[in-house]
């Protein structure tokens, strides 16, 4: 028996961690105390993924990997109404990262304005960008353990487990909200309480006004 197989029953019976596994997790928390937005020790591939991952391998999977990571923000387009003069308008988009190392940098500097282009005819420039989700491509990628990067379900789950002060239901399907928050409490913990009051009468505040004078539609590319 190997020492993958070796992995493979330990995960499977529950067995305790070995020590290059206690040394693997004394690393990863050092990594952590350098950056404050990375929560927690990095999900490791697990045996059972690791030993489908291989097999895969053997079989000529060629699925792609990686990341999908949706972008949200607004852009600029000309008037309709006032000749010479710009409107603002709400975009989305996803693209798929092969890592998430400088992503929003990545995304900004290599695709952003050029996909942009070709989704909306009235494009002019983007105006704002932000990572709103982050979604693993295949099933043996993991997640990620940066609040930046962490898909809408992780950090609900981060916010449930480390009882992070706040109400999920505040947030309703709101990731970009929801991530500002997380990313607040664990920057700057002292006074959350104050803030979070404030921030949830702002977006009330916000989503009243959208509703009452809602965005002009985005033209797509292709006229639909």
């Amino acid at each position: 028996m190997n020492l993958e197989d070796d992995d493979l029953l330990a995960e499977l019976n529950g067995e305790p961690a070995t020590p290059k596994e206690g040394e693997e997790l004394k690393a990863q928390q050092e990594a952590t105390a350098r950056d404050p937005l990375v929560v927690s020790p990095p999900p490791k591939l697990s045996a059972a993924k690791a030993f489908e991952k291989k097999a895969n391998a053997k079989a000529g999977d060629n699925r792609l990997r990686g990341y999908a990571v949706t972008v949200a923000g607004n852009y600029s387009s000309p008037s309709a109404d006032s000749p010479g003069k710009k409107v603002k308008r709400p975009y989305t988009l996803t693209v798929n990262l092969p890592s998430l190392e400088g992503a929003l940098s990545v995304i900004k500097n290599k695709m952003l304005d050029k996909m942009l282009r070709m989704k909306y005819r009235d494009y002019v420039t983007y105006l704002t960008h932000e990572i709103v989700n982050v979604v693993p491509l295949t099933p043996d990628t993991p997640e990620s353990n940066n609040v930046a990067y962490m898909s809408f379900e992780a950090l609900k789950n981060f916010v449930t487990t480390r009882d992070v002060p706040l109400v999920l239901a505040d947030y309703g399907n709101d990731a970009r909200s929801l991530r500002a928050a997380v990313t607040d409490w664990i920057l700057n913990p002292k006074e959350f309480a104050v803030r979070e009051k404030k921030r949830l009468a702002e977006q009330k505040l916000e989503r009243e006004l959208e509703a009452m004078n809602p965005p002009p539609s985005a033209p797509e590319a292709d006229g639909k």
